[in-house]
């Protein structure tokens, strides 16, 4: 059954995506998968991808390239290696060595789609560093945009992003746990939620109902069900364990939080977006794809959840809840409406539970080896099954964690649906060796998947599923006045996001240690996904074909500095009536400000800043940044020849004088 889902999976990718097919190939192995643009950056020692060995590689992109009209395009590459372009078969730009450099010819391009082939060759070293620009009249030296790409999937690449939702999903399981190897893959370093000290934050009841249907609580649950709930023997072994779990206690939980704090709690829980990732908590499972939160009131004791709220990752350090950086006031509010929101919502078991055992639980854990995944609980390392070049021999598919219910014998019933699987299955047929490699790019994506960045914040030109979402919970806020005052919520998008930021500036956006926050008007902060946040901005930047890096030093010149300034007054383009600069405030009364001209040195690179000021909307439509130029020609021909690039990098000089 599982390798006919496999074929009906490879067969079913033949829709266009705003994608690139990718091939890479290193000696005589090859993987495919789909890019969103072409752009590389891998440093030594890292392989291109992880199914590849570190070292010398080609890749090649194929899809079609798409102009909305007429354009007289010119191509240009950075980067080091061996690179070249063709559209339509014919060779537009070669290039060996320093990549950058003269561009090509200006090409003619009809409107529609053309075929087109992006060929790399790495350094002989292994590492790689690779960006493609184009350029026209009616704009200036660009990265192609994501959307601009289309292709068709082809059978090896559909196949390649199986086998990589099947290795996530070895990684999400924790496979590895069981089934001992060499693991650098970063997920496989993340540490389960530790059950020491359980029995002071959560009730014997809510453990017993966990323990006998997991995903029934919670869809998304990677816990496997370790008893048959069906059955009065795996009602009570569930009750057992339950009972030697609540006698794991170190401290008090703390006072339950008011209960009065319940209305100012739903409007907090409505402001910061909760429902991008939770179902309503008392609606029960509305949408399987985001947590439920019907069982709060029957799961954590009195002030538990306000522990939690706080500080999401203290025994869980691998959870994707993040870290609001609430206020002790903002946490009991919250915790005061998701108590009494779910009170009496929680999920019914139609069969009742016998009278638990602390001592027959604590043997069971320990035949159960939940040390294994769980530190502190019962393990012995002899009874593990076998390894993980042992595993990888075997057929997947006919027995074992990743085999239908009928084949699954003794081995644990997995949260699993059919597509994960058969990604399994196409996994296991890589080998093992990929879990010991891994790239920063790829991580990154993978990331924005689990951690469900795009619940929050566009990309390309997919919008955010809160948009879908946040009426939900309006009612929630709807005794606040002026919430329905507020001009503009937008959240930044993540379409140029490694483009767009310095590394570093990326990675203390995601820790949560950005101060002071660039957007402070939005009620929607970001949160901190502090144990993932240096790995994603490194993918990040790399995505985008730059090295992780810091702000650059800008060699200011003073005389452009002093006509950037005037640019940014109100005699020049007007941009302090929007934009603060250090403790000057904006000169017009906005609820909802531009980003501080003094942050900009720490956070945007230059590229960007020019796309950015060059057409705004072209960046982010329906932005509320005007336009200044058209054609590189200015609304200021007064000043540097009305050239808007040179006074554009006037600006640029001045925003870095110190």
């Amino acid at each position: 059954m599982l390798r006919n889902a496999t074929a009906f999976l490879l067969l079913a990718a033949s829709a266009a995506q705003a994608e690139l097919v990718a091939t890479f190939t290193r000696d005589v192995a090859t993987d495919s998968r789909l890019d969103r643009f072409p752009a590389l950056a891998i440093e030594a020692g890292e392989p291109a991808t992880p199914f590849l060995t570190p070292g010398p590689f080609q890749a090649v992109w194929k899809g079609k390239i798409v102009v909305p009209k007429r354009m007289r395009l010119v191509f240009s590459f950075e980067g080091e290696g061996k690179a070249a372009l063709k559209i339509a078969g014919k060779d537009v730009l070669t290039k060996e060595g320093d990549l950058g450099g003269k561009g090509s010819e200006s090409t003619r391009l009809n409107p529609g789609e053309h075929e087109m082939e992006i060929s790399y060759s790495s350094k002989p070293d292994g590492t790689a560093t690779f960006r493609i620009f184009w350029e026209e009249a009616s704009f200036p030296r660009q990265t192609i945009p994501a959307s601009a790409f289309k292709a068709e999937a082809t059978e090896a690449t559909t196949l390649g992003e199986l086998q990589r939702h099947g290795r996530e999903v070895f990684a999400a399981q924790n496979c590895f746990k069981c089934h001992s190897g060499p693991t650098t893959m970063p997920e496989t370093q993340l540490i389960p939620p530790i059950l020491g000290g359980i029995g002071d934050r959560t009730s014997e009841e809510w453990l017993r109902r966990w323990i006998a249907d997991p995903k029934t609580l919670k869809p998304t649950t990677h816990m496997p069900s370790l008893v048959d709930a069906s059955t009065e023997e795996g009602r009570q072994q569930a009750s057992d364990l339950a009972a030697h779990l609540v006698k794991l206690k170190t401290a008090s939980s703390g006072p339950a939080p008011d209960a009065k704090l319940a209305e100012e709690g739903g409007a907090h829980f409505h402001e910061l977006g909760c429902v991008a990732c939770h179902n309503a908590p008392d609606k029960g499972v509305t949408d399987p794809s985001r947590v439920p939160l019907n069982n709060v009131a029957s799961k954590y004791l009195p002030g538990a959840l306000v522990a939690f709220l706080k500080s999401p990752d203290t025994y869980h350090p691998a959870i994707k809840m993040p870290n609001f950086n609430l206020s002790d006031a903002e946490a009991n509010s919250i915790a005061a409406f998701l108590t009494e929101a779910s009170k009496g919502k929680e999920t019914k078991f139609d069969k009742e539970f016998p009278k638990g055992d602390a001592d027959r639980g604590a043997k069971l854990a320990e035949s159960l080896q939940c040390g294994t995944c769980h530190a502190g609980e019962p393990m012995d390392p002899t009874k593990f099954p076998i390894p993980l070049d042992g595993l990888f021999k075997k057929d997947w598919a006919a027995g074992g964690c990743a085999a239908p219910a009928d084949k699954l014998g003794k081995s644990p019933h997995l949260n699993l649906s059919d597509k994960d699987r058969a990604a399994l299955v196409a996994f296991s047929k890589t080998g093992a060796d990929s879990l010991n490699r891994d790239t920063a790019a790829e991580y990154t994506t993978r990331q924005i998947e689990t951690l469900r960045c795009t619940a929050c914040h566009a990309i390309d030109s997919k919008q955010p599923l809160l948009n879908g979402f946040h009426g939900e919970t309006a009612g929630l806020a709807a005794h606040i006045k002026s919430l329905h005052e507020r001009v503009d919520q937008t959240r930044p998008q993540l379409t140029f996001t490694g483009e767009m930021l310095y590394t570093s500036a990326i990675e203390s956006m995601i820790a949560g240690t950005t101060e002071p926050r660039p957007r402070p008007w939005l009620a929607m902060r970001m949160p901190a996904f502090k144990n993932q946040a240096t790995g994603l901005a490194n993918g990040f930047s790399k995505l985008h074909g730059h090295a992780p890096d810091k702000p650059a030093e800008v060699k200011v010149d003073p005389a452009l500095a002093a006509i950037g300034k005037d640019l940014v007054s109100a005699t020049g383009f007007g941009c302090t009536t929007c934009h603060g600069i250090g403790d000057m405030k904006p000169t017009a009364a906005f609820e909802v400000e531009g980003v501080n001209f003094k942050l900009f040195p720490n956070r945007i690179r230059e590229d960007y800043y020019h796309r950015w000021m060059d057409n705004p909307q072209a960046v982010i439509p329906g932005t509320k940044m005007p336009r200044y130029s058209q054609d590189n020609k200015s609304q200021r021909t007064d000043v540097l020849d009305g050239d808007a690039k040179k006074q554009f990098e006037a600006i640029w000089n001045y925003l870095h004088q110190k």
